[in-house]
């Protein structure tokens, strides 16, 4: 019961946090050591079971966007078929998605040892905090840089119709918005908000930077969570089902999370999720990095 508890609190986390730009792996590395959670963190099952609740998220994703995922894969095989982009209108789009998802499913294959090591094998999690920090001043400074970018004198509508389309994306900037979701693999940088950053630089709409970033992220965690989710067939018959249910509250809570996002990014802004990463981050910060150090102890 303990374990489903656990699961279920890791699913709502990752259904909101995956989406929302505060970095869902750095918060269910970062929310069990606060709760005392090291032996769930530290176990063989840890990541299967993460990396199934990303599935729930990537799964969420597809439905919310179906249309636009049939009409891309419809435009794979027209493109592939034709040799050219323009025999379908989403002929560009879905090659800028598949230039965009090479730079992370390169490096995910070459540093998933290495970060799996690092960061799921320590008992505090100092470095997933700073990295939250990190995030935050990344969003915070990405959207000043689009602030200066963005016309005087008009309402927030007009400001984002001043900018582009994903359809103006050239394949150079998708190229580099995927690489910027690389840094996703550490933990505590968000995939969606680093991948927006480097959207907005590449001058897009907040909104048409939302809806590319989710493109970019539905195949890899897609991808993800079928090279990890075998692990998971050894495990005992209630491991199973916890995973189970928590697949059923990520999925949830994604799909009620990229409905907000996507209203919200309408004239929203990274500022207030810039500012929650930077206090979160620094308020782990200052408990784990004593607690490494051995200077005071939890009691639980």
């Amino acid at each position: 019961m303990q374990m489903l508890i656990q699961v279920i609190v890791l699913a709502l986390l990752q259904g909101v946090a995956e989406l929302f730009p505060i970095s869902s792996l750095g918060h269910t590395i970062i929310i069990p050591g606060l709760l005392g959670w090291g032996d769930l963190t530290t176990s063989e099952t840890f990541l299967p079971i993460v990396v199934t609740l990303h599935l729930g998220t990537a799964v969420a994703l597809v439905v919310f966007y179906w249309r636009d995922w049939l009409a891309l894969v419809r435009a794979f095989f027209k493109t592939l078929m034709a040799r050219r982009l323009d025999v379908d209108p989403q002929g560009r789009t879905i090659w800028l998605v598949i230039v965009g998802t090479i730079p992370v499913g390169i490096l995910g294959l070459a540093l998933e040892k290495t970060i799996d090591k690092v960061f799921f094998s320590v008992q505090w999690p100092v470095l997933p905090a700073a990295f939250l920090c990190l995030n935050g001043a990344i969003l915070l400074l990405g959207e000043r840089m689009r602030q200066r970018a963005e016309p005087a004198g008009v309402d927030r509508v007009k400001q984002e119709q001043a900018f582009n389309t994903i359809d103006d994306l050239t394949f150079k900037q998708a190229f580099f918005i995927g690489f910027a979701q690389a840094g996703a693999l550490l933990p505590g940088i968000s995939r969606s908000g680093i991948t927006m950053v480097a959207a907005l630089q590449a001058k897009l709409r907040h909104e048409d930077a939302l809806r590319f970033t989710f493109l970019l992220a539905t195949p890899v965690i897609l991808a993800a969570s079928l090279l990890e989710i075998p692990k998971l067939r050894h495990a005992g018959t209630h491991i199973l089902m916890d995973a189970g249910i928590g697949f059923v509250v990520a999925f949830a809570a994604a799909l009620f999370s990229v409905r907000f996002l996507t209203r919200y990014f309408e004239t929203g802004r990274l500022t207030p999720f810039a500012y929650y990463s930077l206090a979160a981050g620094l308020f782990s910060f200052l408990i784990f990095a004593p607690l490494a150090l051995g200077l005071f102890h939890l009691p639980w």
